[in-house]
Formats: C-alpha cells, structure tokens, sequence
C-alpha cells in the first residue's frame, strides 16, 4: 500500500499554470530550468508531480495526441543508466519523442531523484532498488491521471531501464512490456560481457593478452557485485587484482557508470529472468546488431524463455547494423568507436508503434 502518497499530477482542479496550447504546469513543484519548457509538435505536454513514500516529490511530464480528450492507454518510460534529465531536447528528434507522437498514446516519463525538477538526493546517489521502487510508486499515481486508461498501460524500458522494466511491471497490472537495449541474464554475466566487448573491440588490449585480462576482471567483478566489495576492499582483500578497477569500462573512484557501488550491487541480487517469467503480458524485445555493451543472447532469451511458457507472446526486433542506441554503422567496431553513424529511428519506432497499438486495441 503507499498511504499517503500525495497524488498531484492527478488531483481535478488542481494550480495550472497555462503556458500556451501545448505545454501547461500543474502542482507547486517549481520549475527549475529557466530556459524553455518541453514543447512537440502535435502532442499537449503536462508538468505535473508525483510522490514518494518517503515524501520526495519527483517531476512526471505527460504527453498526449493534441486534441483528444478522455482516458487513452499509455506508455510508462523505464529509464537509461546515465542521470542524465528525461525531458526531450529542444529541436530534435528522439526515439521516444517519435514514439510519443506516433503510437496514439500517452507517454508517461518520471524525472529521477535529484535530477531536473525532482527532489532528493541526486540520481548518482540513488540505489536500484529505490529507483525501482519510485517507478512503481510513479506508476500507481500515474494510473490515476484523468489521460490515462489504468486497464491499457505498456511499460516501456531503455537500455538498463531494460533491466527495471520487469521488476516495475510485476504486480503493476500492465498491458504489455517492451524494452531495447538491455537483456536478463545475470547482473554480473551483463557487466563481464561489457568487458569482452571493450577488450576486443577499443584497441586499448593486444589480442595475445585479452586471456589474461579477462580472467583478472571477471575475478574483480566476482568480488565486487557478488561479494558486494568496493573496489578498494577487493584490491585490498586481493593484491594480484590492484590496478584492475581502473582498466575497467565506466569506472571512477567513487562510482560505476556515474552510479554508487551499492546500485550495482543491488542490481547483481535481481533475477532479471525470474521477474520476466513471472509476467503474463505481451513482450517485445528490440536489439541492435551492433550493440556495444549488451549481448544479442540476453536479449534473445528473453522472448525465448517467454515463448517456452506461452507460445506467441513474445516478438523479436532485430535492426541490422544499429548500435545501442539504434543509430546505425557500417561494422561493429565503427559503431564501438561511435564513427560513422546516422540515425535511422524509424526501424525501431514504426514497428514499435505498431506493436504498442496492437497490444492496447488501437486501430492501426
């Protein structure tokens, strides 16, 4: 139960605040940027709040198709690793930006703690399991929102949101899941597979010496995720390990990938898989043939084991030559070393939309 969680965002008569037709702001959260608010074409964007159990007030931003009025089924976002804000750039266009204008739907986005307008400790302080637990917080209150159809919500993960879209799902009464970009085997598999990636394909190991350079990290990341050591810990537990840390991908002396240590750790206790096999909803998976971090089998045994279980309920996206972020390379160490690209969103958002207004009962 979240007893009393303060329902802003979808309280009637609640403060607006009228920007112009497209973009409004409601509740007493202040906005903290001073330069222009979210604004897309077709779409009426809300500012608006939602609570926390723990009483921090974290910035939600709804989008709807401009001129439609009622309940609509939505699109709940689980969001990437990096901190970095949930509101779309001004003059570009993104994945979900195109989604949100494409697919009929809401989009539901929550701004993580400490980050934009959000309260709380900033998001390179937050733990996995609290981020988990805000989502969910988020997504209760978010049901309740007058846009909203609470029967027809698909939840949908990006790159580590991949990894948190399940465990939000679970118990959430969803419709449906799609994610892209992150797969469900074992936190520490992911993380190990992130360094076979950078040892062959950064030019930074000699090929002769990726034997032995993947044994010393798979032991370091042994004992930091599993025996839940900070790196100093383990370099001070195991001195043949010291200087390994450093060589790892995303590493500083304080955090991993700009997340604290027990993020991680918390992380390497989920069983992703378990949590996927516990839903009984659609799933679509979308990957990247050129992925730089996660692996094609991840992501596959995703719908495999789905479709062990209940056959058909699970589909497969796969783009040729598109990296993580679906941008797309001729080869996949053009795409490791980000040269090259060019952004071809379509691959991934008209079968996307296409899925998520099949799944929630929109005409096509």
């Amino acid at each position: 139960m979240l007893t009393g969680l303060v329902l802003a965002m979808a309280m009637a008569g609640a403060h607006t605040n009228a920007l112009n037709a497209q973009t409004r702001v409601t509740g007493d959260l202040t906005v903290a940027s001073d330069g222009p608010l979210e604004q897309t074409d077709g779409l009426e964007t809300e500012y608006g709040t939602v609570s926390t159990r723990e009483g921090l007030r974290l910035r939600s931003v709804l989008t709807r198709p401009e001129g439609t009025s009622g309940r609509l089924p939505a699109i709940f976002v689980t969001q990437w690793v990096s901190c970095d804000s949930i509101i779309f750039p001004e003059g570009r266009d993104t994945q979900l930006r195109l989604l949100a204008q494409q697919s009929g739907m809401v989009m539901i986005r929550i701004e993580r703690s400490g980050t934009g307008d959000s309260e709380g400790p900033g998001c390179d302080k937050l733990d996995y399991d609290t981020e988990v637990r805000h989502y969910r917080e988020a997504l209760v209150q978010a049901k309740q929102h007058s846009w909203v159809d609470p029967q027809r919500v698909v939840i949908l993960g990006s790159s580590l949101g991949s990894t948190t879209a399940p465990l939000v799902a679970q118990n959430g009464d969803v419709a449906g899941v799609v994610v892209q970009g992150g797969g469900a085997v074992t936190y520490l598999e992911r993380m190990i597979h992130f360094e076979r990636l950078y040892v062959e394909r950064s030019g930074t190991v000699k090929p002769e010496d990726i034997h032995s350079e993947m044994l010393q990290r798979i032991a370091f990341l042994q004992h930091y995720l599993i025996g839940q050591k900070t790196p100093d810990e383990v370099t001070s537990d195991h001195p043949d390990l010291a200087g390994i840390w450093q060589t790892i991908r995303g590493t500083d002396p304080e955090n991993h990938y700009g997340r604290p240590f027990a993020w991680h750790w918390q992380a390497a206790e989920k069983n992703f898989l378990a949590a996927w096999l516990s839903l009984d909803v659609p799933v679509m998976v979308a990957f990247g043939e050129y992925e730089q971090f996660e692996s094609r089998h991840g992501h596959r045994m995703i719908v495999d084991m789905i479709n062990q279980k209940t056959p058909g309920s699970a589909e497969w996206l796969e783009i040729k030559q598109a990296d993580h972020g679906l941008a797309l390379y001729p080869n996949a160490l053009s795409a490791y070393a980000y040269e090259n690209g060019a952004t071809a969103h379509q691959l991934y958002v008209a079968p996307v939309s296409q899925w998520l207004r099949r799944v929630v009962g929109l005409p096509k």
